[in-house]
């Protein structure tokens, strides 16, 4: 008996050191046995270690140089977490996670990874979160993840998987499955309902970076529990009214670098409990009033990068009344920022309007009842009398914090301004009755311009005749005479005066000295000629015959 006790003592002084030294931690690993968790990260393993403490719960061993997971992973089967991100994994043989049966989280996302099927997660019962992002995988055939019937994360995003192959039964025995990443595949169409339909309690669906092109009307209805969806970058050149039907308690949207040329105002107006908008990177030159009716509960607001931005306008969220954060970012068009343009946001706490064309800000654009931070740097700012009073409201207001645009040259301070300002008032003072004076000259001339030409025209008539009145009298009335009448008057003018008379003239203009007569005298008398009633002794012995004249 005394020997048995002495070999028990002898065991318990051994057995401590002999533990402690088969277990061993690799170098650059970290192990802590007391939280139970070992990380290896960037430690240039190639193999799993096997010297580790059998009941450690997290294993990390990200960023190494491992291609196949082999059977020492079963001497760990106390796991909760294994993390093998970033190696280089080509292959999982079936059955090689039946011992963890406590894993909850498994991390295998990119590696080189190109099939997997419903053999590979045999024993996963308790898994949540599956991360297979960024390998080569193409194909998701029927029943692959039904032994993972408590997953409610799954994220097979940056693979090679197009609508041909995921098959109609590929999420059948993950009914309990809330997010799910199929973004930056090859997805040419949303996927059909009988494909959704085992996972209709999703709540978060990743479809962006796929070349969709369309989304058809009431396509995700089945999803009626949906609060999130990402479209971004999904060749969609709009979507319609019926776009999100079914899916009305949608509480985030991501429709961010599509091409978009105006804002879907009408299919968006259905999703009155959404939160969450995103729809920057897109082709539209305005933000238009009212261009987000019927979002009444939306909260964060946020477009960069749109190159063709050049507007927006005063109203354009003059529903959206619960607004608190907005980011308006990157937009090196966008110059015309409206007056009063976020006035009406009572509840606004952040705003961004950094790296934009904006060349005016003024404070009358924000409502400063609940503003936390202002970012308007790195715009092209006119430092003027506008954008220092802006300065000095936010300098004054303790509680925000701000970024704003170091003006090169001079600020002008708050007394410069009100010169400048009462400067102004004078020149308007007077520009503007000038303005009035000239606008009401053209509208008069415009008014009667019918009644100028005609006197202009009747002016220019009576100067013509002018020119040939002879001064002191009237010009008398001048019939057309006939080519007979013209002969006789001739030949009676060549019998006075001996001059030549063309004979081809259709008018006869008498010589002022024929026609000249005193002041108040008439220039015919009794249908004669003056000079043939002043002395007719003189001219002619008898009266000419009528026929003759």
């Amino acid at each position: 008996m005394t020997l048995i006790f002495s070999w028990i003592f002898i065991l318990g002084l051994v057995v401590p050191d002999l533990s402690s030294s088969l277990l061993h931690c690799p170098h650059r690993c970290h192990c802590d046995d007391e939280k139970l968790d070992v990380n290896c990260e960037e430690g240039h393993l190639d193999v799993l270690p096997i010297a580790l403490n059998p009941s450690i719960q997290r294993l990390v061993i990200k960023n190494n140089k491992i291609r196949i997971i082999d059977s020492s992973i079963q001497f760990y089967s106390e796991l909760t977490l294994l993390d093998l991100s970033f190696n280089y994994l080509f292959n999982i043989p079936d059955r090689t996670f039946a011992h963890q049966r406590k894993l909850q989280q498994l991390h295998l996302n990119h590696n080189k990874i190109s099939t997997i099927s419903n053999r590979t997660f045999i024993g996963l019962g308790e898994l949540l979160v599956l991360n297979l992002r960024g390998n080569l995988i193409d194909q998701i055939d029927a029943m692959t993840f039904t032994p993972l019937a408590k997953l409610e994360e799954l994220n097979m995003g940056q693979n090679r998987i197009a609508s041909v192959g995921l098959s109609v039964g590929a999420f059948v025995g993950i009914g309990d499955l809330k997010i799910l990443l199929l973004d930056d595949n090859l997805l040419s169409v949303v996927p059909p309902e009988d494909t959704l339909k085992p996972i209709d309690k999703l709540a978060e669906l990743y479809l962006g970076t796929n070349p969709l092109g369309h989304v058809g009307n009431g396509a995700l209805q089945v999803l009626s529990e949906l609060t999130l969806l990402d479209l971004r970058s999904a060749l969609l050149p709009n979507v319609t009214g019926g776009t999100f039907g079914g899916i009305e308690n949608l509480k985030s949207l991501n429709l961010a670098d599509n091409q978009f040329r105006r804002v879907p105002s009408e299919a968006l107006g259905v999703l009155r409990r959404l939160e969450e908008l995103a729809i920057g990177q897109n082709h539209f030159e305005s933000l238009p009033a009212h261009s987000f009716r019927g979002l009444s509960n939306l909260k964060r607001f946020e477009l960069k990068g749109s190159l063709y931005l050049r507007r927006i306008e005063q109203a354009a969220f003059q529903t959206n009344t619960n607004l608190e954060t907005v980011v308006i970012e990157s937009n090196k068009a966008l110059t015309e920022l409206q007056e009063d343009t976020f006035a009406g946001l009572l509840y606004l706490k952040h705003l961004s309007l950094r790296n934009n064309g904006l060349e005016r800000l003024d404070e009358t654009m924000f409502s400063w009842n609940s503003l936390r931070t202002v970012d308007i740097s790195d715009n092209p700012i006119n430092c003027d009398c506008y954008y220092s009073k802006l300065l000095r409201r936010l300098q004054a207001a303790a509680r925000i914090s701000y970024n704003a645009t170091g003006c090169p040259q001079h600020l002008p301070d708050q007394w410069e301004c009100e010169y400048l300002l009462e400067k102004n008032k004078n020149l308007i003072s007077v520009v503007v009755p000038l303005v009035a004076i000239v606008t009401a000259i053209a509208l008069a001339f415009y008014r009667f311009r019918g009644l100028l030409r005609e006197y202009v025209k009747n002016g220019c008539k009576s100067k013509a005749a002018a020119s040939v009145t002879p001064a002191g009298g009237t010009l008398p009335v001048l019939a057309p005479i006939g080519r007979t009448e013209l002969a006789t008057v001739v030949d009676y003018e060549k019998t006075l005066s001996g001059a030549t008379v063309p004979a081809d003239d259709d008018y006869v203009i008498r010589a002022t000295n024929l026609y000249h007569a005193g002041a108040g005298q008439p220039m015919l008398s009794g249908g004669f000629p003056l000079y043939l009633q002043q002395n007719p002794a003189t001219y002619y012995s008898k009266p000419l015959p009528i026929t003759e004249l």
